[in-house]
Protein backbone atom coordinates (compact mmCIF):
# COMPACT_ATOMS: atom_id res chain seq x y z
CA UNK A 1 0.00 0.00 0.00
CA UNK A 2 1.69 3.39 -1.19
CA UNK A 3 -1.74 5.29 -1.33
CA UNK A 4 0.37 8.14 1.27
CA UNK A 5 3.19 8.27 -1.01
CA UNK A 6 1.02 8.92 -4.01
CA UNK A 7 -0.12 11.98 -2.27
CA UNK A 8 2.66 13.31 -1.18
CA UNK A 9 5.26 12.77 -4.36
CA UNK A 10 3.75 16.10 -6.18
CA UNK A 11 5.92 18.24 -3.02
CA UNK A 12 9.16 16.69 -3.70
CA UNK A 13 10.00 16.87 -7.24
CA UNK A 14 11.78 20.63 -6.71
CA UNK A 15 12.82 19.99 -3.14
CA UNK A 16 16.12 19.32 -4.32
CA UNK A 17 16.22 23.41 -4.87
CA UNK A 18 14.68 23.77 -1.46
CA UNK A 19 15.98 25.18 1.96
CA UNK A 20 13.88 24.74 4.60
CA UNK A 21 13.81 24.61 8.82
CA UNK A 22 16.48 26.27 10.84
CA UNK A 23 19.22 24.28 8.87
CA UNK A 24 18.39 25.41 5.65
CA UNK A 25 18.29 29.10 6.64
CA UNK A 26 21.37 30.28 5.91
CA UNK A 27 20.97 29.59 2.04
CA UNK A 28 17.57 31.60 1.99
CA UNK A 29 19.62 34.35 3.87
CA UNK A 30 21.81 34.23 1.07
CA UNK A 31 19.85 33.80 -1.94
CA UNK A 32 18.18 37.27 -0.83
CA UNK A 33 21.42 38.65 -0.11
CA UNK A 34 22.87 37.85 -4.38
CA UNK A 35 19.24 39.32 -5.58
CA UNK A 36 19.80 42.62 -3.20
CA UNK A 37 23.10 43.00 -5.03
CA UNK A 38 21.57 42.65 -8.44
CA UNK A 39 21.12 45.48 -10.75
CA UNK A 40 20.48 45.06 -13.93
CA UNK A 41 16.78 43.39 -14.96
CA UNK A 42 18.15 40.17 -16.34
CA UNK A 43 20.31 39.81 -12.96
CA UNK A 44 17.37 40.62 -11.00
CA UNK A 45 14.96 38.08 -13.44
CA UNK A 46 17.58 35.47 -12.56
CA UNK A 47 17.91 35.57 -8.99
CA UNK A 48 14.10 36.24 -8.56
CA UNK A 49 13.13 33.22 -10.69
CA UNK A 50 15.81 31.17 -8.52
CA UNK A 51 13.98 32.71 -4.87
CA UNK A 52 10.48 32.30 -5.59
CA UNK A 53 11.37 28.90 -6.62
CA UNK A 54 13.14 27.91 -3.90
CA UNK A 55 10.52 29.47 -0.88
CA UNK A 56 7.77 27.54 -3.06
CA UNK A 57 9.42 24.42 -0.61
CA UNK A 58 9.76 27.17 2.41
CA UNK A 59 7.08 29.34 2.56
CA UNK A 60 4.76 29.71 0.20
CA UNK A 61 3.36 32.97 0.48
CA UNK A 62 6.76 34.34 0.91
CA UNK A 63 7.18 32.46 -2.67
CA UNK A 64 4.44 34.07 -4.08
CA UNK A 65 5.53 37.30 -3.27
CA UNK A 66 8.58 37.07 -5.23
CA UNK A 67 6.86 35.48 -7.91
CA UNK A 68 4.95 38.94 -8.08
CA UNK A 69 8.02 41.20 -8.08
CA UNK A 70 9.54 38.97 -10.21
CA UNK A 71 6.64 39.98 -12.93
CA UNK A 72 6.94 43.63 -11.94
CA UNK A 73 10.56 43.29 -12.69
CA UNK A 74 10.17 42.34 -15.70
CA UNK A 75 7.03 43.85 -16.87
CA UNK A 76 9.28 47.10 -16.22
CA UNK A 77 11.76 46.22 -18.46
CA UNK A 78 9.62 45.82 -21.56
CA UNK A 79 12.02 42.87 -22.68
CA UNK A 80 9.57 40.03 -23.95
CA UNK A 81 11.82 37.49 -23.19
CA UNK A 82 12.14 38.66 -19.77
CA UNK A 83 8.30 39.25 -19.54
CA UNK A 84 7.59 35.11 -20.68
CA UNK A 85 10.64 33.78 -18.24
CA UNK A 86 8.61 35.31 -15.83
CA UNK A 87 5.18 34.05 -16.38
CA UNK A 88 6.90 31.05 -16.96
CA UNK A 89 8.73 30.75 -13.68
CA UNK A 90 5.52 31.45 -11.72
CA UNK A 91 3.89 29.04 -13.22
CA UNK A 92 6.69 26.14 -12.82
CA UNK A 93 6.46 27.20 -9.10
CA UNK A 94 2.66 26.41 -8.69
CA UNK A 95 2.96 23.29 -10.19
CA UNK A 96 5.02 22.15 -7.22
CA UNK A 97 1.97 21.89 -5.38
CA UNK A 98 -0.09 21.41 -8.17
CA UNK A 99 -2.16 18.86 -5.55
CA UNK A 100 -3.69 21.72 -4.62
CA UNK A 101 -6.81 23.24 -7.00
CA UNK A 102 -5.56 26.82 -6.04
CA UNK A 103 -1.86 26.41 -6.93
CA UNK A 104 -3.14 24.30 -10.09
CA UNK A 105 -5.75 27.05 -10.70
CA UNK A 106 -3.18 29.85 -10.58
CA UNK A 107 0.17 27.94 -12.34
CA UNK A 108 -2.42 26.98 -15.50
CA UNK A 109 -3.25 31.37 -15.45
CA UNK A 110 0.19 31.80 -15.27
CA UNK A 111 0.85 29.51 -18.70
CA UNK A 112 -1.69 30.85 -20.44
CA UNK A 113 -0.32 34.33 -19.85
CA UNK A 114 3.28 33.29 -21.14
CA UNK A 115 1.70 31.59 -24.08
CA UNK A 116 -0.05 34.56 -24.91
CA UNK A 117 2.90 36.85 -24.82
CA UNK A 118 4.93 34.63 -27.07
CA UNK A 119 2.01 34.14 -29.46
CA UNK A 120 1.92 37.83 -29.54
CA UNK A 121 5.88 38.60 -30.29
CA UNK A 122 5.61 35.59 -32.40
CA UNK A 123 8.31 33.72 -30.09
CA UNK A 124 7.70 30.40 -31.49
CA UNK A 125 9.79 28.96 -29.23
CA UNK A 126 8.67 30.02 -26.28
CA UNK A 127 4.99 29.36 -27.37
CA UNK A 128 5.89 25.54 -27.62
CA UNK A 129 7.72 25.47 -24.67
CA UNK A 130 3.95 27.10 -22.48
CA UNK A 131 2.17 24.70 -24.22
CA UNK A 132 4.41 21.80 -23.40
CA UNK A 133 3.87 22.82 -19.88
CA UNK A 134 0.17 23.33 -20.10
CA UNK A 135 0.27 19.74 -21.41
CA UNK A 136 2.32 18.52 -18.07
CA UNK A 137 0.02 20.66 -15.93
CA UNK A 138 -3.01 19.01 -17.03
CA UNK A 139 -1.78 15.65 -17.04
CA UNK A 140 -1.08 16.47 -13.00
CA UNK A 141 -5.24 17.48 -12.93
CA UNK A 142 -6.07 15.42 -14.36
CA UNK A 143 -7.30 16.31 -18.13
CA UNK A 144 -5.91 13.75 -20.66
CA UNK A 145 -7.56 15.24 -23.14
CA UNK A 146 -6.44 18.71 -22.77
CA UNK A 147 -3.38 17.50 -21.84
CA UNK A 148 -2.68 15.56 -25.60
CA UNK A 149 -4.48 18.58 -27.00
CA UNK A 150 -1.58 20.67 -26.17
CA UNK A 151 1.42 18.21 -26.71
CA UNK A 152 0.10 18.00 -30.40
CA UNK A 153 0.47 21.65 -30.40
CA UNK A 154 3.69 22.07 -29.03
CA UNK A 155 4.63 19.04 -31.11
CA UNK A 156 3.39 20.82 -35.14
CA UNK A 157 5.44 23.97 -33.52
CA UNK A 158 8.57 22.46 -32.69
CA UNK A 159 8.95 20.19 -35.97
CA UNK A 160 8.57 23.73 -38.24
CA UNK A 161 12.21 24.87 -35.83
CA UNK A 162 15.33 23.77 -36.10
CA UNK A 163 16.00 23.00 -32.45
CA UNK A 164 16.58 19.21 -31.93
CA UNK A 165 16.26 19.76 -27.60
CA UNK A 166 12.56 21.50 -28.17
CA UNK A 167 11.98 18.48 -30.56
CA UNK A 168 12.97 16.02 -27.75
CA UNK A 169 11.19 17.43 -25.32
CA UNK A 170 8.12 17.18 -27.67
CA UNK A 171 8.48 13.69 -28.03
CA UNK A 172 8.55 13.81 -23.79
CA UNK A 173 5.66 15.58 -23.76
CA UNK A 174 3.69 13.05 -25.83
CA UNK A 175 5.53 10.52 -24.37
CA UNK A 176 3.72 11.54 -21.13
CA UNK A 177 0.56 11.96 -22.75
CA UNK A 178 0.00 8.36 -23.88
CA UNK A 179 1.49 6.86 -20.80
CA UNK A 180 -1.54 8.26 -18.87
CA UNK A 181 -4.20 7.52 -21.69
CA UNK A 182 -2.51 3.71 -21.07
CA UNK A 183 -0.96 3.58 -24.88
CA UNK A 184 2.36 2.42 -24.26
CA UNK A 185 3.40 1.28 -27.20
CA UNK A 186 3.40 4.93 -28.27
CA UNK A 187 4.50 6.56 -25.21
CA UNK A 188 7.54 4.00 -25.06
CA UNK A 189 8.74 5.33 -29.08
CA UNK A 190 8.10 8.94 -27.89
CA UNK A 191 10.46 8.53 -25.22
CA UNK A 192 13.17 6.57 -27.32
CA UNK A 193 12.53 8.76 -29.97
CA UNK A 194 13.65 11.68 -27.61
CA UNK A 195 16.36 9.72 -26.01
CA UNK A 196 18.00 9.29 -29.69
CA UNK A 197 17.72 13.03 -30.54
CA UNK A 198 19.35 13.77 -27.22
CA UNK A 199 21.97 11.57 -27.77
CA UNK A 200 22.52 12.87 -30.96
CA UNK A 201 23.26 16.59 -30.25
CA UNK A 202 25.24 15.13 -26.88
CA UNK A 203 22.69 17.53 -24.49
CA UNK A 204 23.40 15.92 -21.03
CA UNK A 205 20.50 17.20 -19.17
CA UNK A 206 18.20 15.91 -22.02
CA UNK A 207 19.50 12.75 -21.56
CA UNK A 208 19.13 12.72 -17.85
CA UNK A 209 15.73 13.60 -18.53
CA UNK A 210 14.94 10.72 -21.20
CA UNK A 211 16.64 8.48 -18.53
CA UNK A 212 14.09 9.48 -16.17
CA UNK A 213 10.92 9.16 -18.22
CA UNK A 214 11.96 6.37 -19.42
CA UNK A 215 12.29 4.95 -15.75
CA UNK A 216 8.85 6.34 -15.14
CA UNK A 217 7.35 4.34 -17.97
CA UNK A 218 8.74 0.81 -17.45
CA UNK A 219 7.84 1.37 -13.60
CA UNK A 220 4.21 2.25 -14.87
CA UNK A 221 4.23 -1.48 -16.53
CA UNK A 222 5.68 -3.44 -13.76
CA UNK A 223 9.05 -3.64 -15.49
CA UNK A 224 11.00 -2.84 -12.48
CA UNK A 225 14.21 -4.24 -13.08
CA UNK A 226 14.36 -1.50 -16.66
CA UNK A 227 13.05 1.05 -14.38
CA UNK A 228 16.18 0.39 -12.61
CA UNK A 229 18.41 0.25 -14.79
CA UNK A 230 17.47 3.72 -16.57
CA UNK A 231 17.07 5.46 -12.99
CA UNK A 232 20.18 4.18 -12.47
CA UNK A 233 21.82 5.77 -15.75
CA UNK A 234 20.27 9.25 -14.60
CA UNK A 235 21.65 9.13 -11.62
CA UNK A 236 25.15 8.71 -13.31
CA UNK A 237 24.26 11.25 -15.67
CA UNK A 238 24.10 13.74 -12.71
CA UNK A 239 28.21 13.49 -12.50
CA UNK A 240 28.07 15.00 -16.08
CA UNK A 241 25.97 17.52 -15.60
CA UNK A 242 27.24 21.64 -14.33
CA UNK A 243 24.40 22.59 -12.14
CA UNK A 244 24.89 23.71 -8.18
CA UNK A 245 22.08 21.21 -7.20
CA UNK A 246 23.40 17.65 -8.40
CA UNK A 247 24.44 16.60 -4.76
CA UNK A 248 20.79 16.90 -3.95
CA UNK A 249 19.53 15.81 -7.03
CA UNK A 250 21.45 12.33 -6.47
CA UNK A 251 19.45 12.54 -2.55
CA UNK A 252 16.69 12.29 -4.85
CA UNK A 253 16.96 9.78 -6.94
CA UNK A 254 18.67 7.79 -4.38
CA UNK A 255 15.47 7.56 -2.86
CA UNK A 256 13.73 6.46 -6.12
CA UNK A 257 15.43 3.61 -6.59
CA UNK A 258 15.19 2.35 -3.20
CA UNK A 259 11.13 2.81 -4.13
CA UNK A 260 11.47 0.77 -7.64
CA UNK A 261 13.14 -2.10 -5.34
CA UNK A 262 10.22 -1.73 -2.53
CA UNK A 263 8.06 -2.19 -5.89
CA UNK A 264 9.85 -5.26 -7.01
CA UNK A 265 10.35 -6.86 -3.47
CA UNK A 266 13.94 -6.72 -2.68
CA UNK A 267 12.54 -4.93 0.62
CA UNK A 268 15.96 -5.04 2.40
CA UNK A 269 17.91 -3.21 -0.56
CA UNK A 270 15.14 -0.77 -0.96
CA UNK A 271 15.65 0.39 3.21
CA UNK A 272 19.01 0.86 2.66
CA UNK A 273 18.61 2.80 -0.09
CA UNK A 274 15.84 4.86 1.76
CA UNK A 275 18.73 5.11 4.80
CA UNK A 276 21.49 5.70 2.64
CA UNK A 277 19.27 9.08 1.30
CA UNK A 278 18.56 9.98 4.84
CA UNK A 279 22.42 9.74 5.62
CA UNK A 280 23.06 12.04 2.38
CA UNK A 281 20.92 14.82 3.38
CA UNK A 282 22.32 14.93 6.95
CA UNK A 283 26.01 15.23 5.18
CA UNK A 284 24.30 18.13 2.87
CA UNK A 285 22.69 19.55 6.35
CA UNK A 286 19.17 20.04 4.09
CA UNK A 287 16.67 18.85 6.65
CA UNK A 288 14.26 19.13 4.25
CA UNK A 289 15.59 16.05 1.96
CA UNK A 290 15.06 13.79 4.56
CA UNK A 291 11.37 13.93 3.57
CA UNK A 292 11.39 11.48 0.72
CA UNK A 293 13.39 9.02 2.50
CA UNK A 294 10.80 9.26 5.81
CA UNK A 295 8.03 8.44 3.88
CA UNK A 296 9.56 5.87 1.97
CA UNK A 297 10.34 4.45 5.13
CA UNK A 298 6.86 4.71 6.29
CA UNK A 299 5.57 3.49 3.20
CA UNK A 300 7.61 0.66 3.92
CA UNK A 301 6.56 -1.06 6.40
CA UNK A 302 2.78 -0.64 5.42
CA UNK A 303 3.63 -2.38 2.62
CA UNK A 304 5.17 -5.25 4.13
CA UNK A 305 1.97 -5.24 6.75
CA UNK A 306 3.35 -3.74 9.45
CA UNK A 307 1.41 -1.28 10.73
CA UNK A 308 2.18 -0.77 14.23
CA UNK A 309 6.31 -0.26 12.96
CA UNK A 310 4.24 2.58 10.73
CA UNK A 311 2.75 3.93 13.69
CA UNK A 312 6.12 4.08 15.74
CA UNK A 313 7.50 5.69 13.12
CA UNK A 314 5.16 8.03 12.66
CA UNK A 315 5.14 9.25 15.93
CA UNK A 316 8.97 9.74 16.33
CA UNK A 317 11.21 12.42 15.42
CA UNK A 318 11.03 11.70 11.67
CA UNK A 319 7.42 11.57 12.13
CA UNK A 320 7.39 15.19 14.03
CA UNK A 321 9.56 16.34 10.97
CA UNK A 322 6.91 14.85 8.77
CA UNK A 323 4.21 16.81 10.33
CA UNK A 324 5.69 20.04 10.74
CA UNK A 325 6.96 20.17 6.77
CA UNK A 326 3.29 19.36 6.00
CA UNK A 327 2.02 22.13 8.37
CA UNK A 328 4.03 24.48 6.78
CA UNK A 329 1.89 23.95 3.64
CA UNK A 330 -1.03 23.79 5.36
CA UNK A 331 -1.26 19.64 4.70
CA UNK A 332 -1.22 18.47 8.10
CA UNK A 333 -4.58 16.56 7.32
CA UNK A 334 -2.35 14.18 5.16
CA UNK A 335 -0.65 13.00 8.44
CA UNK A 336 -4.16 12.67 9.65
CA UNK A 337 -5.17 10.56 6.47
CA UNK A 338 -1.97 8.64 7.35
CA UNK A 339 -2.91 7.65 10.37
CA UNK A 340 -6.32 6.48 9.06
CA UNK A 341 -4.53 4.26 7.06
CA UNK A 342 -2.67 2.55 9.57
CA UNK A 343 -5.43 2.79 11.87
CA UNK A 344 -7.05 0.69 9.32
CA UNK A 345 -4.24 -1.44 8.93
CA UNK A 346 -4.23 -2.58 12.40
CA UNK A 347 -7.65 -3.22 13.00
CA UNK A 348 -8.41 -0.18 14.84
CA UNK A 349 -11.62 0.75 12.70
CA UNK A 350 -13.37 3.77 15.36
CA UNK A 351 -9.70 5.59 15.23
CA UNK A 352 -9.24 4.84 11.47
CA UNK A 353 -12.42 6.83 10.64
CA UNK A 354 -12.04 9.45 12.90
CA UNK A 355 -8.67 9.98 11.48
CA UNK A 356 -10.08 10.19 8.45
CA UNK A 357 -13.02 12.45 9.39
CA UNK A 358 -10.97 14.59 10.05
CA UNK A 359 -8.95 14.23 6.68
CA UNK A 360 -12.07 14.58 4.48
CA UNK A 361 -12.36 18.61 4.32
CA UNK A 362 -8.93 19.02 2.85
CA UNK A 363 -9.07 16.49 0.18
CA UNK A 364 -13.00 16.92 -0.67
CA UNK A 365 -12.46 20.82 -1.20
CA UNK A 366 -9.40 21.39 -2.31
CA UNK A 367 -7.27 19.06 -3.70
CA UNK A 368 -7.38 17.61 -7.43
CA UNK A 369 -9.38 14.68 -8.59
CA UNK A 370 -6.31 12.02 -8.22
CA UNK A 371 -5.72 13.28 -4.57
CA UNK A 372 -9.44 12.48 -3.84
CA UNK A 373 -9.93 9.18 -5.42
CA UNK A 374 -6.74 8.03 -3.44
CA UNK A 375 -8.47 9.25 -0.40
CA UNK A 376 -11.82 8.16 -0.65
CA UNK A 377 -10.10 4.72 -1.21
CA UNK A 378 -9.19 4.80 1.98
CA UNK A 379 -12.47 5.86 3.43
CA UNK A 380 -14.60 3.41 1.46
CA UNK A 381 -12.43 0.93 3.18
CA UNK A 382 -12.73 1.98 6.60
CA UNK A 383 -16.08 2.15 6.46
CA UNK A 384 -16.55 -0.76 4.85
CA UNK A 385 -14.30 -2.96 7.76
CA UNK A 386 -16.52 -0.64 10.58
CA UNK A 387 -19.57 -2.31 9.06
CA UNK A 388 -18.33 -5.65 9.32
CA UNK A 389 -16.67 -5.31 12.79
CA UNK A 390 -20.20 -4.55 14.12
CA UNK A 391 -21.95 -7.35 12.11
CA UNK A 392 -19.70 -9.67 14.27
Amino acid sequence: MNIFQKILQFIFPFVINSAAFSQEAAAVDSLKKVFEKATTANEKVERLDELSRVMMNVNPKEADEYGSKLIAVAEESRDRELMFKAYLSNGIRCTYLAQQKAYSKKAIEFYNKALELARQNRMEKQAAEAQMYLSGIYLLIPDNEKALSYATQAFSLASTLSNDSLRAEGHNTYGQVYKARNENILALRNFLNALRIAENIKNNSLIRNCYLHLSDFYSSIEDYDKSIDYMTLAYKKLDDINEKNIPYQKVIYTNNIGSLFAFKKNYDIAISYFEKSIRMADSLKFSTLKIPGYVSLLNQYLRIDEPQKALTYLNSSAGDNLKKYLGIFGMSSVIDQAYGVIYTELGRFDSAGMFLQKARPMFENTTNESNKVFFTCNWLLSIKNQVIKRMQ
